[in-house]
């Protein structure tokens, strides 16, 4: 999944984000980074950060059915976020 409202800066950086969702859909505890390769400054970084945290809170509470939410209620999920560098126009 790419992120947009990042930095620019933040170009080529990526992150894995850990989290559990209930059977309901909404999210287990707190999400965590599991991995990340940071690129740019300090400030670009927190944004790049912020945003992919802001990313997966804003995607929960998912609408899932009551057969796949026990399915995945409690367990670990990632997901891993990139900032895709800016295309070149031609």
């Amino acid at each position: 999944m790419k992120i947009e409202g990042a930095s620019p800066g933040a170009a080529g950086s990526e992150v894995t984000v850990l989290f559990s969702m209930k059977r309901d859909g909404s999210l287990n505890g707190k999400p965590r980074i599991a991995h990340s390769k940071l690129l740019g400054s300090e400030d670009d970084q927190r944004s790049f950060i912020g945003a992919a945290l802001g990313a997966v809170s804003r995607c929960l509470p998912a609408d899932i059915t009551d057969g796949l939410g026990g399915a995945i209620a409690g367990r670990p999920l990632r997901l891993r976020l990139t900032s895709s560098k800016p295309e070149r126009a031609l």
